[in-house]
């Protein structure tokens, strides 16, 4: 191994991996790779191939990504923080300076070394440097988020004659990095509508686009909080609801519960707890999902579209109704946690579930 290689290694601090895969169209997803409780790591690898962690630890995590096939080439997984790069959300905000310099990490080790970037299909840039040591090659696929570098580097197999990836080993890659994504912390990954197949999930719906019949879809579930630190809150701790953080100044039970300034509700259900200000459930985004609007969608509305007002029955209106409203965007419009979706068994939008709260 490459002594720059050895080295980013070494620089992985106080990680945790956990790696949930599922079958997607000839790909395996790593569904769930959670770094340190920073964000979580979204992308494929091609049909074929598998995922090892070869190493999890309190101070690093290496994992292998190889094929069934010994003769075809691997790739290695490593993450690592850097305490210079630590206000960077990602590679894109790297001025030409920044990349210069890391540029110049690989340039020190290997003056031949060929660099060039690329952008995923979602938008992330990846620097992408190949090397050659002796006869052998090695392909790194390099970028930065939160501070973490993220590195898959490709490696021709050891049992092959030529050691020199091909240009296709490379294009194989690069087409599967394609689907490389980011998720912040406390949003796990859900990868296809097929996922939620026959299922009916809480939505914010917003971003209509016209020309293709789409519209954004926020998935929400409910934040729950673990049942012996909320029996063990008191005056003076910190409250911490997904992203949301709040000063105990009082705090009260009974027998529905427990009140946190007299304003957070803290409800008991199984082994944890759920909570809501002002009527309003605390949730939090899973899923980020572009959704086709068909002609059958079956839109159930509670709401006045006109004055926001509770219907005193449901009203069952047309795929145009619900076009017209969300693309209207006034009050009161699809930007809430009250929006009920229902994917068919094809995995397709089918139903909305439109409800009226009085904070809406």
């Amino acid at each position: 191994m490459k002594k720059w290689m050895t080295m980013l290694l070494a620089m992985i601090l106080m990680l945790c991996c956990t790696m949930v895969f599922a079958e997607d169209s000839g790909k395996l997803e790593i569904g769930t790779i959670s770094i340190n409780g920073a964000f979580t790591l979204k992308s494929a690898i091609p049909e074929g191939y598998t995922v090892t962690p070869v190493y999890t630890g309190a101070e690093q995590v290496i994992a292998e990504i190889s094929s069934e096939d010994p003769s075809k080439p691997a790739m290695m997984l490593s993450v690592a923080f850097d305490e210079t790069y630590a206000d960077v959300e990602r590679m894109n905000d790297l001025s030409d300076e920044d990349l210069a310099l890391l540029e110049k990490t690989y340039t020190d080790n290997d003056p031949d070394v060929e660099i060039f970037y690329s952008d995923t299909g979602l938008g992330t840039r990846l620097m992408i440097a190949k090397m050659t040591e002796g006869s052998q090659d090695y392909v790194s696929f390099l970028s930065v988020y939160k501070g973490y570098f993220v590195e898959f580097v490709l490696l021709p197999s050891q049992e092959a004659e030529d050691r020199n990836l091909t240009d296709e080993q490379l294009q194989m890659c690069i087409d599967y990095l394609t689907e490389l994504d980011f998720v912040p912390a406390g949003t796990p990954v859900i990868t296809s509508g097929m996922d939620l197949a026959g299922k009916t999930v809480l939505a914010n719906l917003t971003g209509y686009d016209a020309a293709a019949r789409t519209v954004h879809a926020d998935i929400r579930q409910t934040i729950y909080l673990d049942s012996d630190t909320v029996k063990n809150l008191k005056v003076g701790d910190v409250l911490s609801i997904g992203e949301e953080n709040y000063n105990i100044e009082s705090i009260e039970s009974d027998e529905y519960g427990i009140t946190v300034n007299d304003e957070i509700n803290l409800f008991p259900e199984k082994d944890h707890y759920y909570a809501s200000l002002y009527d309003m459930t605390f949730t939090e985004s899973v899923a980020q999902l572009i959704l086709e609007v068909p002609d059958s969608l079956i839109f159930m509305d509670e709401i006045d579209p006109e004055t926001g007002d509770i219907l005193e029955e449901r009203v069952k209106r047309t795929a145009e109704d619900f076009i017209t409203l969300i693309s209207s965007g006034a009050y009161p419009d699809f930007a809430s946690a009250n929006v009920n979706i229902t994917f068919g068994t094809d995995g397709q939008l089918e139903k909305v579930e439109r409800f009226y709260t009085p904070w809406q």
